[in-house]
């Protein structure tokens, strides 16, 4: 059973406990604000306060605060968490544009409310579903029994790795010409099996050793359930056994590439990608390669509002 203290009302009063107090002050507390209502119960009961003069029979609320605040360290400010957290109910938006994770303009999809609120009806990327939105959007709106995708988890896939950057490691000294089955064995060292058949690359041939090509990029096709079409990001990286001859690119996938190909430059600037992590965002020598990333995130929202 958890036990949780409520002392945000207290402290902004200075009245929680001395105890709780120096707590705090050792262990500081980050405060988030949350839409989340936690049901509790208290653990002791406080006692009854009755007035103590005759000519004013309501308890003055100074007089019962004391008479918790006073007890046993704040005994009675101990509570039991009987709910602490509501399943979100699920709402209907029809999308007016291509939104990453969420799905194509004009389809009807469903997510839970707090998600749709957020990165959907607040930026204005999507209306609720309604009659009066079909009808306003038809000449966009996808109908719902079309499918969009084989299955959830093809879904959820494709929502990874559509920003996902994959290293493809080649031999610094021997000849290669990069094929199918190099992408397929680049996947698996992320634990995704492919079938060579259903690789592509459609930007033309890759040949090297040339360091010319280190840490540029290419786009490769997956299609999956013989329904969707995956594009991933590929990353070239020349790999030697000498550690003296070792390139090393300290977060490599963090930073902006250039293309392998002139052609693929406007695709690959469309493609999504992954946003820096804190320990990327805190790394002084990836400033600018953050800052980059957010001017790029930047220029295509513009191009997809357009």
């Amino acid at each position: 059973t958890k036990l949780i203290l409520l002392d945000s009302l207290l402290q902004e009063n200075n009245m929680l406990p001395n105890s709780v107090k120096l707590l705090n002050r050792l262990y500081p507390i980050v405060k988030l604000s949350t839409r989340n209502t936690v049901i509790v119960k208290r653990v002791y009961r406080p006692p009854v306060v009755t007035s103590t003069t005759s000519y004013l029979p309501d308890v003055a609320q100074k007089q019962i605060d004391a008479s918790v605040l006073d007890s046993a360290e704040g005994k009675y400010m101990v509570y039991e968490v009987e709910e602490e957290k509501q399943d979100q109910h699920r709402v209907k938006v029809i999308l007016l544009r291509n939104v990453d994770d969420f799905g194509v303009k004009g389809q009807i999809v469903s997510f839970p409310v707090l998600d749709v609120h957020k990165e959907l009806i607040q930026p204005g990327y999507a209306v609720y579903h309604s009659e009066e939105n079909l009808a306003k959007y038809a000449d966009f709106v996808i109908p719902e029994d079309k499918p969009m995708n084989s299955s959830e988890s093809a879904r959820l896939f494709i929502v990874k790795w559509s920003k996902r950057c994959l290293d493809i490691c080649m031999n610094m000294e021997n000849d290669w010409t990069i094929e199918k089955w190099h992408i397929a064995a680049s996947l698996r060292k992320h634990r995704v099996w492919a079938d060579v058949e259903k690789i592509e690359i459609p930007g033309g041939t890759i040949s090297g050793p040339d360091l010319s090509l280190e840490n540029k990029e290419f786009i490769a096709v997956l299609t999956m359930n013989n329904f969707e079409k995956v594009r991933i990001r590929c990353r070239i990286h020349h790999h030697t056994s000498e550690p003296e001859r070792a390139i090393k690119l300290q977060s490599w996938y963090a930073r902006q590439a250039e293309p392998v190909w002139e052609h693929e430059r406007q695709e690959l600037m469309d493609m999504n990608r992954q946003p820096p992590s804190f320990r990327i965002k805190t790394n002084k020598k990836l400033a600018q390669d953050v800052e980059k990333f957010y001017q790029w995130k930047n220029e295509r929202e513009k191009r997809l509002n357009q």
